[in-house]
């Protein structure tokens, strides 16, 4: 349950105009579970297999109680038993209950925008690849925070350039790249979390075309756990 919140609450909205993606979306299978949040920039979605409930049912858990079981977790031993409807949900810890109102609506079919084809795969050292992005975005454009990748054989060049100050940045890093010759965008900031909230040493990035979501995936995934994260690209236009 702790790593379920944790991986996911960071991607989660704050939209006033579509509530439902102001949660984590926790979809429940017979054999397993997955945690889902996104808004619509980035998606994250954790599916862990020690979850076996024998039932399909779903709700959406709002930021505070999430916020809440990601303090309390920590110091709980033992399994969780949650209870819930269409309204309201109780979490039952050791030394704790927790009720808390759902988010009431249809959470969408985050499968369906997840690429099932994409032939060009980059795998990066995480930390280092961290680096560079914090290093040469502060030469992006304040307002865009853009930075671009120029994939090529087993090279990643980092760029970022800021038009109104006359400022830019580059930087190589090496890498293992399996693909076609590719310049694609990204935010920065967006990126950066992303990569943070993955553990694994290696993330392997994958990609179909600048136009379309890439995947970014831990090299290592947790025993029983599948991590999988998503980041919408940027139009390079100019750049």
């Amino acid at each position: 349950m702790l790593n379920g919140i944790n991986r996911t609450l960071f991607a989660t909205a704050d939209d006033e105009l579509r509530p439902i993606m102001n949660g984590i979306f926790i979809d429940i299978h017979p054999e397993d579970a997955y945690f889902v949040a996104s808004d619509s920039h980035k998606l994250v979605r954790y599916k862990n297999v020690t979850v076996k409930a024998g039932i399909e049912a779903a709700f959406i858990l709002p930021k505070k109680p999430a916020n809440l079981l990601k303090n309390i977790l920590p110091k709980e031993q033992g399994d969780v038993t949650i209870t819930f409807d269409n309204r309201n949900a109780r979490f039952t810890l050791s030394n704790f209950v927790l009720n808390c109102r759902l988010i009431e609506g249809r959470y969408p079919n985050y499968a369906s925008v997840i690429p099932q084809n994409n032939p060009n795969r980059l795998i990066i050292d995480r930390s280092l690849f961290t680096n560079v992005l914090r290093r040469v975005s502060v030469f992006s454009s304040q307002s865009s925070n853009l930075v671009k990748l120029q994939l090529s054989n087993n090279m990643v060049v980092v760029s970022a350039q800021d038009i109104d100050y006359s400022t830019s940045a580059e930087e190589s890093i090496t890498c293992s790249y399996d693909g076609d010759e590719m310049s694609i965008g990204f935010k920065s900031t967006f990126l950066v979390e992303v990569l943070n909230n993955i553990v694994s040493q290696e993330v392997s990035i994958e990609l179909s075309d600048p136009s379309r979501a890439g995947l970014i995936l831990p090299m290592e995934n947790q025993p029983d756990e599948d991590l999988l994260m998503l980041l919408m690209p940027m139009m390079l236009n100019d750049f």
